[in-house]
């Protein structure tokens, strides 16, 4: 799914890490309240990375802003530029 599917780059300490053949510590980790966010497959068997709910969503919100601060600064940009076009001499 993606390519750095580790617990630091997906959830930090909160999350799990389990090996796909390892039904306790995946068992554990839905008791524990966590949905599977990725799945590594640089191991064989594959690795799944269970964090907290909402996880990705919180990931998702802070694209959310980075796209209303670039909308927000080609706004800017584009009104300094009609400014300066108009007040330039013909």
């Amino acid at each position: 799914m993606s390519p750095s599917c580790t617990i630091k780059d997906r959830c930090g300490p909160s999350g799990k890490e389990c090996r796909a053949d390892d039904r306790a510590c995946q068992g554990d980790a839905v008791q524990q309240g966590l949905e599977i966010l990725c799945e590594s497959k640089e191991t064989d068997p594959p690795t799944y990375v269970y964090c907290p709910t909402g996880t990705q969503a919180r990931d998702s919100s802070v694209v959310w802003i980075l796209l209303v601060v670039a909308f927000l600064i080609a706004a800017v940009g584009g009104t300094v530029f009609a400014l300066v076009i108009r007040k330039r001499p013909s």
